[in-house]
């Protein structure tokens, strides 16, 4: 830290030294102990075990008022005979069982741990982490993108965000700020659950508090306060926490590993969910019905069509149901690949296809789910319940599944027919394993294979480093944060069918969403959404990939050659399909896709967005979030900073916003519209740009050519996807119906 001698000279004093000499000072006063570093004063009463936090830079205490519980549970003392204490730590115990307070990190962070026989589930810091609306207070959920979830509210509501659950905690964090200080609790183990609550006080107030409750295996769990600031603070603050964890691992990395993963950035992600649909009965004994929907032939035309037809430069192009027995059926027995599509040599010839097109082919493939008519069917490879039974799974194309225990799961994949095989007939770049990252963390009580969630996350890496080592570049569904060192790419972070959430719905939160894990590991991995959604509807889904700075998923694909089977007179234009403003991003009038399939003009117009900005912002994080309205409709995020920094304005209201800009000065932004400004690309949708009008909204993008800032290049491109072509750019007027290169 810095520090000034008395004649006003500034030297630099090291936090350890700091940390020892004013833990040193002053450590027991009759029944207080006191910790104190830099960061923090931490107060315990040596009998009780109560404590408090006072952050030194904020002047914000933790609690508020009083004191919080050491904790709450079966075989825990309210009352310690015993206190130790030293100069960065305070240990209490009874009977065996112990609470320690220890400074860790330099003082950074306090660290609070349970041991001992007996003890079972614990719950703490529901009072210490408690706020209200008087104060201010807050919660960040790192749940999919994230989470803000003020005191403040309508809703009262009580929700548990477990660990790596399905719409749990994806970091193994919470972020809380009061009376604008910011604060991270964090925590390394899987049997940690959060229980989130707001409820009405006595007196008609609004509280919020955060509850863990540590369960089996999980005993610590760390405070670590920032000082002063908001959400941007705490996403600081917890990079700084990953990266000492190993956790955030960059794309710059993961490209030096593999050449083949900065294919990706900037890329679309595409895919064919079932190339063969074979709908089974319950049992797994009948066919219900059988669908091509596309041929291995097919899926390669389909690439080529969007690369030279509808000219999307980067693209991650997944195939799903290539297997025997189609999607979703006859796991975990994949090969031959299933004749219906072609075989194997017609997938062989489609993957030589697509990758020749510099795209990344990457094949769907699931080891969490069997089925009974598999030719490997064997109980032995399912979890097991305490009682002995089996544990079941979904009800998919295939019949009902059984959940495969994490270790043979690994087994499964490992088998010479397996994962090796498929790597020497096929050879993709990359490979797709379904629901690893997805699904909670697991039990399983079979004796032969006994896992609690700790260890089914132990393998799941396992699994991931195996398949990633075979084919280059590897992902999963959804996405979690002790996933990002072990793969490549998320399938489901962003958003869920033209949602945020699946199940979980941010209203019954009194919650906003809130690009956090862009804030954090925007430039760790690449993220896209999952499902399909209607493109006639998705303009908030668009806005809310442009905030976060994403390209999108395009996961509803029609049947076969699909641009073929719309006749070109009712393609295009501002047809009934394309009216009101959700519908905006299908538009094509005086545009570039005007008389492509409308899905066509919907990838074209968000792909020249998306994709760029993308490429500018993959190797940075969103260094700032600003909400620039009282409503908070109107956002901005910031990526990077410096001359490299790329500022993203977004309008999720349902009315016009205007704004000031670089290169377009006054901005008129509708419902959805956006400005993207960055030193090499420019983009809007808006209804004004550039002092003119576009009343029906216009949709435009500028790249600067040959490397050099906008400011200063003498050739641009410029992309025009609908509404007046006109633009008005470095003092001239110009028109341009499709793209045009410009030198002006």
């Amino acid at each position: 830290m810095m520090t000034s001698d008395a004649g006003g000279r500034t030297f630099w004093v090291p936090a350890a030294v700091v940390l020892s000499v004013l833990v040193g000072r002053g450590v027991c006063q009759q029944d207080r102990l006191t910790l104190e570093s830099p960061a923090m004063a931490v107060r315990i009463d040596r009998h009780a075990g109560r404590w408090s936090l006072e952050d030194k830079q904020a002047g914000v205490r933790w609690p508020s008022q009083g004191t919080a519980s050491p904790g709450t549970g079966e075989g825990l003392p309210q009352r310690f005979a015993d206190a130790v204490s030293t100069a960065r730590s305070v240990r209490l115990a009874r009977d065996g069982v112990a609470v320690t307070f220890q400074l860790i990190d330099e003082g950074r962070s306090l660290e609070i741990r349970y041991e001992g026989n007996g003890l079972d589930e614990i719950r703490v810091l529901e009072d210490g982490l408690a706020t209200t609306e008087a104060e201010d207070g807050y919660l960040i959920v790192p749940c999919r993108e994230g989470l803000l979830i003020p005191a403040s509210g309508e809703v009262t509501f009580r929700r548990t965000f477990g660990t790596s659950d399905y719409e749990g905690c994806h970091m193994n964090m919470l972020g809380l700020v009061k009376r604008g200080a910011a604060l991270v609790v964090s925590w390394d183990d899987a049997y940690v659950f959060a229980d989130v609550a707001r409820t009405e006080t006595d007196a008609g107030a609004r509280r919020l508090t955060a509850a863990l409750r540590l369960r089996k295996s999980a005993r610590s769990i760390r405070l670590t306060p920032l000082g002063r600031g908001d959400w941007n603070r705490v996403a600081a603050g917890y990079r700084r926490l990953a990266e000492r964890k190993g956790l955030a691992v960059t794309l710059r990395q993961k490209i030096e590993r593999d050449p083949h993963a900065e294919l990706l950035v900037g890329a679309s992600d595409f895919k064919l969910w079932t190339c063969l649909a074979r709908r089974m009965n319950e049992e797994s004994t009948k066919e219900e019905s059988v669908t091509v929907r596309w041929t291995f032939d097919q899926a390669a035309a389909i690439a080529q069509h969007l690369h030279g037809d509808v000219q999307i430069d980067r693209c991650l192009f997944i195939m799903g149901g290539w297997t025997e027995g189609g999607y979703d059926c006859r796991h975990p027995d994949n090969l031959p690949a299933n004749p219906e599509c072609g075989g194997n040599e017609a997938l062989a010839r489609a993957i030589h296809r697509i990758q020749s097109l510099g795209y990344v082919a990457c094949l769907h493939d699931n080891y969490q789910d069997m089925y009974r008519d598999a030719k490997s069917w064997d109980a032995a490879y399912i979890e097991k319940r305490p009682d002995g039974s089996l544990v079941k799974g979904g009800r998919w194309l295939g019949g009902r599944a059984y959940m495969v225990c994490a270790p043979k799961q690994y087994e499964l994949a490992m088998r010479p027919q397996n994962l090796p095989a498929i790597h020497r007939l096929f050879d993709p770049w990359c490979y797709f394993i379904d629901t690893t990252y997805a699904v909670g963390p697991r039990e399983c009580f079979d004796p032969n294979h006994p896992i609690g969630r700790n260890e089914d996350i132990a393998w799941k890496i396992k699994l991931s480093d195996a398949a990633r080592q075979l084919f280059g570049l590897f992902g999963s569904e959804c996405g979690r944060e002790w996933a990002l060192p072990h793969s490549d790419f998320f399938e489901g972070l962003v958003g869920v069918s033209g949602r945020h959430y699946h199940n979980l719905d941010p209203k019954s939160l009194g919650a906003m969403v809130i690009p956090f894990w862009e804030m954090v590991y925007h430039d760790c991995q690449f993220c896209y959404g999952k499902y399909g959604y209607a493109p006639g509807r998705a303009a908030p889904y668009v806005a809310h990939h442009v905030l976060c700075a994403r390209p999108l998923h395009y996961h509803a694909i029609p049947d076969g050659l699909y641009w073929k089977a719309t006749p070109p007179a009712r393609r295009g234009g501002a047809d009934a399909a394309s009216s009101g403003p959700e519908a905006c991003y299908i538009r094509t009038d005086q545009g570039w896709a005007q008389g492509l399939h409308p899905l066509d003009a919907f990838i074209k117009n968000t792909h020249e967005v998306l994709g760029p900005l993308h490429r500018m912002t993959a190797h940075q994080r969103l260094e700032r979030l600003e909400l620039l309205t009282s409503d908070r409709s109107l956002r901005r995020a910031t990526y990077g900073h410096g001359a490299e920094a790329t500022v993203v304005v977004v309008n999720f209201r349902t009315s016009d916003a205007t704004v000031e800009s670089r290169y377009g000065g006054s901005v008129t932004l509708p419902a959805w519209g956006f400005v993207v400004e960055g030193p090499r690309f420019t983009a809007f949708y808006a209804k004004r740009w550039g002092g003119r009008e576009y009343p029906e909204g216009a949709l435009f993008t500028i790249q600067a050519r040959g490397g050099r800032a906008l400011d200063r290049t003498t050739r641009v491109r410029i992309f025009h996807g609908f509404g007046d072509p006109a633009i008005h750019w470095r003092g001239k007027t110009w028109k341009v119906e499709r793209e045009r290169e410009l030198s002006p």
